[in-house]
Formats: structure tokens, sequence, C-alpha cells
């Protein structure tokens, strides 16, 4: 059966405020990714509203694995829902469900063959870091509008030497990421940014010393000459 990944995320300012999600699929190689707002909202609704809209954009017939960093929409889903709906979608001091709108439509797009994952958030994981940054920019005082658009798979650039040795005149803070196998130095965000992008599975890190960069290649399993 073939696998898709969603990962999504979602931001409010204000909490009520303005707030935004994102979803991000990755299927056959290929990136999408789904960004929208909302007025007079919370942070959990838009969590919600980013999963929902990553699995109304995926076939059922597909092994789903769906990435979130929030608890309560984790929790929700794979815990509470359950009880709640025993309960006539009270809580167990009685109180009303909150987003139970959401919550019932998410348990009508939600199939055996879907998986659901939590991740840590702002921990480095390319894709939940992009989604942040949609949902953030999304949630802004205007927010960018509904968006869809598919990624092209960036090319790696600037690997860095064999060994712990770093070009001449190496300054930092920099940024180090592992695409594909390759590990590679960037002197800005926008450059790592351009580098993994869009790539399953690429990893990257700012780092403050070179101390800090061997420790974080250790800890990826790689060294600079990979």
């Amino acid at each position: 059966m073939n696998t898709i990944d969603i990962i999504t995320d979602g931001a409010c300012s204000g909490n009520p405020g303005r707030g935004g999600w994102a979803t991000i699929i990755l299927y056959n190689g290929s990136v999408t990714e789904h960004s929208g707002s909302a007025d007079d909202t919370t942070n959990n609704r838009m969590e919600l509203t980013a999963a929902l809209v990553g699995l109304q954009h995926t076939p059922r017939d597909h092994t789903i694995h769906l990435h979130t960093d929030s608890q309560y929409l984790i929790n929700g889903i794979t815990k509470w829902v359950k009880g709640w709906q025993k309960n006539g979608w009270k809580t167990r001091t009685g109180d009303p469900v909150e987003n139970k709108d959401l919550w019932e439509a998410l348990i009508a797009h939600t199939h055996t063959n879907v998986h659901w994952h939590h991740v840590k958030g702002h921990a480095g994981h390319v894709h939940n870091e992009r989604a942040n940054t949609l949902a953030q920019l999304q949630a802004g005082s205007r927010g960018a509008g509904a968006a869809t658009r598919s990624i092209p798979r960036p090319a790696p650039s600037r690997p860095l030497p064999t060994g712990t040795a770093l070009p001449a005149g190496t300054r930092f803070p920099c940024y180090i990421s592992v695409v594909n196998g390759v590990v590679e130095r960037h002197v800005t965000w926008d450059d790592c940014k351009a580098a993994t992008h869009g790539v399953s599975g690429a990893r990257f890190k700012k780092v403050a010393s070179l101390a800090e960069l061997q420790a974080q290649l250790q800890s990826w399993g790689v060294s600079a000459g990979s």
C-alpha cells in the first residue's frame, strides 16, 4: 500500500485571535503545501483544522502517517474522543467538549490506515519547522490568504569537508544540514532553508561553535565527511 506523510501545525496571535494553519503532504517524492487563516479563533482549532485539511486531501486507500507537535490533537484523537462520544460530547466534569465540530469532522476522515505521530516542535524537523512558518505567516495581522503549492526538490550545496576542519574564515553561528546523507554548511538561514525545504528526511540545526557542530553531527550519526 502506498504511503503518504502529512505534517501539520497551527498558530494563533492572541489565542483567541487571528489564527493560521498549515499542512504539508509528502507523497512519491513530491511536496504539497496547504495553508489558510481564520479570524477570532484559537490555536487548538488551527491545529485540528490543519490535520483535517491534510486528511481531506489524501485518498483513503493509502497508508497515512500524520505528524503533529500538538499534544491536544494527538491525545484527543487517539484517547479522548471515545469517552467524549460515550458521554454525549461532555467532559468528565460535565462541560461541553470544545471544538466538537472539528473533532466530528476528523473522526469522519480518520480510517484504519491513518497513523498519528507526535513530534517535538522547534527541534529541527524540517517539515515541522516549515509548517510552523506557514501557520505563523497566516496568523499575521493581514494573513496571506488560502494557499496551495507544490515544491520542486532542491539540489544540495556546499558540502562540509572531510574531518572536522572547516573552510578558512568560517564564522559561527552557522547552519548545518543533512540532505540525502550529505552534510552541508550554510552561512545564513535562507541558504539552509533553500537546501532543506521540501526534502523528505532532511535535518538542520543552527550551531554556535565547532564543538556544538561536532556534537550535533554525532547525535545524527554522521560525520563531516559523509
